[in-house]
């Protein structure tokens, strides 16, 4: 039996954690490409280097050096955690998804959802972790309201 009535929820729920999911993985990645970007520019730029040193210029990337150093610095510390949290992020996405089929059932996913995000927030730290608050939040109020449905009536 399909459980309807959570449809907007869930799709709020997908859209959060699939922002997460972007948030946590990008800034790794975009560290390791301005990383690789001023190495080879570092090695591209080495003979000339020298002979901008004999001219008195001072030229050693100090652009691509600010702007590696001001970026995130804890998004180059552990790429490892970042992915271990997306796929955390995922996997309870994931486990939200198939228990919004099975209102009555899947305990188990209902409770690992909202286990598996907290984990994943844990590793990102507070900042990025705040994104994903909403989804849950969303993911506890599912565990304790498996229907979605917050009136005192019984259905």
């Amino acid at each position: 039996m399909k459980n309807n009535t959570a449809t907007p929820t869930l799709a709020l729920l997908v859209l959060d954690v699939a922002l997460g999911v972007a948030c946590v993985v990008l800034p790794p990645v975009v560290m390791g490409f301005v990383g690789l970007l001023r190495d080879v520019f570092g090695v591209l730029v080495l003979p000339f280097s020298f002979l901008f040193g004999l001219a008195g210029w001072s030229s050693d990337l100090s652009s691509l050096s600010s702007v590696h150093d001001g970026l995130v610095p804890q998004a180059t510390s552990h790429p490892l955690y970042a992915v271990m949290a997306a796929v955390a992020l995922g996997v309870g996405g994931v486990c939200s998804v198939l228990a919004c089929n099975t209102p009555q059932g899947a305990r188990v996913e209902r409770a690992a959802a909202p286990i598996l995000t907290g984990l994943a927030i844990l590793m990102v730290g507070f900042d990025p972790g705040l994104i994903v608050l909403p989804a849950f939040i969303l993911q506890i109020l599912c565990f304790w309201y498996p229907t979605l449905s917050f009136s005192s009536r019984g259905q």
